[in-house]
């Protein structure tokens, strides 16, 4: 299997421990595409936001159970990002085709019980899948396909191991190349490695962001076709974005509240 040992490429010396706290609008341009933000409570209520501000413009449905891990993808290849739900207990995927409340348009099995889900278009093809993170094995799992309806999936397409066990894996098209590959980031130090192929190999960027207990976030906050990180920190509500994946502070930063889970919502409309 392929082996991910991604190597820091910046002095530690370096580290931005505060981005910055300047509250302004993103800079989507006018006729671009810029992804926003969906907050998921413990009840199973969504928020979307239509765009990244405060006050927010929110859409706001029930969707899953209480413990879900949810995402958002793009299953259909339509454009639109939508709900996705993972059940740990017993590794069912389900998906909805729409951001309303309802039931799934379509739920299989794919991993272990206990895999996190990682959702991206790791071949191109326009449409997201959902692989998974065996945090038992520190190692991920990549599959380029969705389930048939109650069905199992079968055997991943190909999969990582983590030389570390701190790494916590993301997802993004670092490059604006049409393809997914996975990052990892590392809560302790708020360590950035990007990887912009899928394969084994040391990282392609790496740079320090955020602060310990941050949870990182990707999007392509300022519509200019490739992805970049931001962080959600918890203990204030605060989310913090940069446009491009470099140290340094936040291009943006703003009070989005306090959610159990803080998610990219792509173009959720």
């Amino acid at each position: 299997g392929a082996v991910v040992n991604p190597t820091p490429h910046v002095d530690a010396a370096l580290r931005i421990t505060t981005p910055g706290v300047l509250e302004v609008d993103p800079a989507c341009p006018d006729g671009s595409t810029c992804d926003s933000v969906v907050s998921v409570d413990s009840g199973g209520v969504w928020s979307l936001w239509n765009q990244i501000e405060w006050p927010a413009n929110k859409t706001s449905f029930y969707y899953g159970n209480p413990g879900d891990l949810p995402f958002m993808g793009d299953w259909d290849g339509d454009g639109v990002e939508t709900p996705g739900l993972y059940r740990q207990v017993d590794g069912f995927v389900y998906v909805r085709h729409t951001n309303t409340q309802g039931n799934a348009n379509l739920e299989f099995f794919f991993g272990n019980p206990g895999d996190v889900p990682l959702v991206g278009d790791f071949d191109g093809d326009g449409r997201d899948s959902v692989s998974v993170w065996r945090t038992s094995q520190a190692r991920i799992y990549i599959i380029n396909e969705l389930g048939q309806v109650g069905e199992g999936l079968g055997a991943a397409d190909y999969f990582f191991d983590l030389d570390e066990a701190d790494l916590v894996p993301f997802v993004g098209d670092f490059d604006g190349d049409g393809t997914d590959t996975i990052g990892f980031y590392r809560p302790s130090d708020g360590c950035v490695y990007l990887r912009n192929s899928n394969s084994a190999g040391e990282a392609d960027v790496s740079f320090f962001y955020g602060n310990p207990g941050d949870r990182i976030l990707v999007g392509d906050w300022d519509g200019d076709g490739d992805d970049s990180v931001g962080v959600y920190r918890p203990s204030s509500g605060r989310l913090y974005l940069n446009f491009e994946n470099v140290q340094g502070p936040a291009d943006w930063s703003g009070f989005v509240g306090f959610s159990t889970y803080l998610l990219s919502a792509g173009r959720s409309g």
